[in-house]
């Protein structure tokens, strides 16, 4: 690893000062997926901006309406373990609590979760072109590439899946995100924090590079509804998801009239899948599931090492609909 000096600001504001000084200079939320990439030397900042230190951006709070505020240096075990978390958006305490392993949910944060890079071998490894990092082309798109882990959607220019557990149950409860940048304080829903691939474009979020994501709120959800969340790995424990849905419902016990559908790991950004919440109407049996499950996946654009996908797609999509009507698989 490079050596770097630390910068460890006592606010938002400030870090998005010292982010403005120019440099190579990176964010450094509680570094798990930033010391990783510096060790690999894929980043070699110059100065280093720790959030450590700043102040109100690990409180979590609840409001009378239903509404949650979390703080973006929140630790993933914080979000699983809150009892807010767990009766306003269950689904949400459910995905973080899946992430990674004990020791890193306790480090990782949920500011750090959302602006991670893609786990993808190619961007992680520099013996190997990325189009991320400035190749030509997308090599995982090659015929020689490594293809098993990569993204079925949008992925016609990169390959990357997106790899947070959160994010998609965030698109699904119609987060916003706020940040701190030169400009001062704003928001942005959710669907618009992300910004698609392009050549030498590393971070898959739409903010700029002195933007400093301080909060996520989460609006009070209408009406009686379910969440749902699945996600389909390798390995029970320590391993990143191959597909994750996400999914909240409106209507009563067992029925459903609208909703809400994102998946993860399945394209370089968390998609949303539009088809499918167009079925969601009426009484939620195992054949509505399907249905959905089945329609989730369509536009789906597998590569020849990873069609397998598409079926893991469907039957996430489908246990998380029954998860959220009370009916699980």
């Amino acid at each position: 690893m490079k050596a770097f000096a630390l910068v460890r600001p006592s606010s938002a504001t400030g870090a998005v000062q010292a982010l403005a000084e120019g440099g190579a200079v990176a964010l450094k939320a509680n570094g798990i997926d930033l010391l990783d990439r510096m060790k690999e030397r894929v980043d070699e900042p110059e100065r280093v901006v720790s959030l450590a230190s700043a102040a109100g951006l690990a409180e979590l709070t609840a409001r009378g309406d239903g509404a949650l505020r979390i703080g973006a240096l929140v630790t993933l075990q914080m979000l699983a373990d809150s009892a807010d978390v767990q009766r306003l958006a269950p689904s949400l305490a459910k995905a973080a609590g899946l992430a990674a392993s004990p020791q890193l949910r306790r480090r990782a944060t949920l500011g750090g979760n959302l602006g991670q890079h893609t786990r993808c071998g190619y961007y992680r490894h520099l013996s190997f072109p990325c189009l991320k990092r400035g190749a030509e082309a997308c090599p995982v798109r090659a015929e020689t590439g490594v293809q098993d882990t990569a993204g079925i959607f949008g992925n016609g220019v990169c390959a990357s899946a997106h790899p947070s557990s959160v994010a998609p149950v965030l698109g699904s409860l119609g987060a916003v995100v706020h940040f701190e940048g030169p400009g001062g304080a704003r928001q942005v829903a959710f669907p618009d924090l992300w910004a698609q691939p392009e050549r030498g474009r590393a971070s898959d979020l739409s903010l700029a590079a002195g933007d400093v994501i301080t909060a996520v709120e989460i609006p009070p959800v209408p009406g009686p509804g379910g969440f749902g969340y699945e996600e389909v790995r390798v390995k029970a424990a320590f391993d990143w998801a191959l597909v994750s849905a996400a999914v909240r419902i409106q209507g009563g016990v067992g029925k459903v009239s609208g909703g809400s559908i994102w998946l993860g790991a399945v394209a370089p950004t968390p998609i949303r899948a539009v088809a499918a919440e167009a079925l969601l109407k009426g009484l939620v049996t195992e054949a509505l599931a399907e249905k959905v499950g089945a329609a989730a996946a369509e536009g789906a654009t597998p590569l020849a090492g990873n069609a397998y996908k598409v079926q893991l797609v469907k039957v996430a999509v489908k246990r998380a609909l029954l998860e959220a009507a009370g009916r699980p698989a």
